[in-house]
């Protein structure tokens, strides 16, 4: 009986329009949707041993046999990583015949994860962001202009084909400077803007001075964002910002807002999600599942993303559970004299501080001594460096006792430096938090 629900279940999702698939969604009973889960969990992972060569070499080495798999916890301590991706390349991977592919950007790497689709899967992609968009507002009537980078990257693509069933005008600007899209703009008349994070925030800047016009809402993906630079886009626009969360390993967001803005409301139906390594809080590494890829599926995928699951139903009255807002990634990380921090950390610190701007970066070095951090903070106004560290080192003190008594027993010095607006970022993302300790160790050896 469960076999044949969960079948049709599956079918309909898979076919019906965004707003009559999630009104059956909110329907389905949550232990029809575990084992919709569990069923496609079963099915993604005989296939990738059946057809994908890394799977398949990595099951026989650690042997599990793919047949008796039927939870996560069945692999043991098996994960996929990003590094495997790097090393074997996308070819060790693929299950099936691709029609498309994307690659990583902005990181520390040289070498990008390729990554490999089907048309199928994309329209599939579509189809999700689509529920979710129509979630938020959008309607066929309204006008988007998407500023995405359309350089191998993942979200102008399955941005294209959600609006796709959502049936609204939309243009592709790609990711230019922001002074030309708001001259460019203007002839469009959009009511909505899709852009990265740091990206809406020089946008909104220029809006500022040269005037906003009417906006429903405002989209973003991509990078983190402090709710402080949320607040002075939203303040600009006199509209909301939304936030989505995925990976081009994903295949575009995981996970997408509501109107409450307090975490992201996952997509349980195409990924299972983990927590690896959960502190006292809930808080660990993401780990997901892809559940419906044929092309190249990540079973036990290793995110780096630190967050936590959130269970609770939300005041928004959507049926799907979320993931809460990401607090760092697990490569910036860092223990030192303050203790262990990551970017959330310094965003609080510099939640206060009106002059700050939206770019930030923590860079811990050492004097031979003492751990040393600088937050360095960019800023129109150079001269506020001592209203900066007045706000900082306050907050600090309140907020964060236990890094305050550190401060005070001199296990590590705190600066805090004024930076020229657009002098911190030199890729697409800016990452936040820097170890330079393991520089000069190496230089050292």
């Amino acid at each position: 009986m469960y076999a044949k629900l969960i079948e049709c279940a599956e079918r309909a999702s898979l076919h019906l329009p965004p707003e009559r698939a999630k009104r059956m969604l909110g329907m389905m009973p949550d232990a029809l949707l575990k084992r919709m889960q569990a069923a496609r969990f079963r099915r993604t992972v005989r296939l990738a041993a059946e057809r994908s060569p890394f799977y398949r070499e990595e099951f026989r080495r650690r042997g599990i046999d793919a047949r008796g798999v039927r939870r996560p916890a069945d692999l043991g301590d098996f994960y996929t990583t990003g590094e495997d991706l790097r090393r074997c390349g996308h070819e060790a991977f693929l299950a099936g015949r691709p029609d498309t592919a994307f690659e990583t950007t902005g990181t520390t790497s040289p070498v990008p994860k390729r990554v490999l689709f089907s048309n199928r899967e994309l329209r599939e992609v579509g189809r999700a962001g689509a529920i979710g968009l129509r979630q938020l507002g959008l309607r066929r009537e309204d006008r988007v202009l998407s500023a995405f980078d359309c350089s191998f990257w993942v979200s102008p693509a399955t941005t294209r084909e959600a609006l796709h069933y959502i049936g609204c005008f939309h243009a592709e600007a790609g990711k230019i400077e922001p002074a030309e899209f708001y001259d460019r703009a203007l002839a469009y008349k959009p009511n909505v803007i899709f852009g990265e994070p740091s990206w809406l925030v020089r946008l909104s800047e220029l809006a500022q001075a040269l005037g906003a016009w009417p906006i429903k809402f405002l989209f973003s993906g991509g990078e983190n964002m402090t709710e402080q630079a949320r607040q002075r886009v939203e303040a600009v626009w006199r509209a909301p910002l939304y936030l989505s969360y995925g990976q081009t390993e994903a295949f575009g967001a995981m996970g997408v807002e509501c109107a409450e803005q307090d975490g992201y409301h996952r997509n349980d139906l195409n990924y299972f999600f983990e927590v690896a390594d959960a502190d006292g809080e809930g808080y660990g590494e993401l780990i997901y599942t892809t559940l419906n890829r044929e092309v190249m599926p990540l079973i036990r995928y290793r995110s780096t993303d630190v967050t936590r699951m959130v269970e609770e139903p939300c005041p928004c009255g959507l049926f799907v559970r979320r993931i809460g807002k990401i607090r760092a990634r697990c490569d910036e990380m860092v223990v030192c004299g303050m203790g262990n921090v990551g970017p959330w950390v310094f965003a609080e610190l510099l939640r206060g501080a009106a002059a700050a701007g939206a770019e930030w970066q923590a860079v811990v070095t050492s004097d031979g001594r003492r751990d040393v951090i600088e937050l360095r903070v960019e800023t129109d106004r150079l001269a506020a460096q001592h209203s900066l560290e007045s706000t900082v080192f306050a907050t600090l003190r309140e907020r964060f006792p236990d890094f305050w008594k550190n401060h005070e027993m001199r296990l590590y010095e705190l600066r805090v430096a004024a930076c020229p607006p657009q002098s911190l970022r030199t890729e697409r993302k800016l990452r936040r938090v820097v170890d330079e300790r393991q520089m000069l160790l190496r230089r050292a050896m």
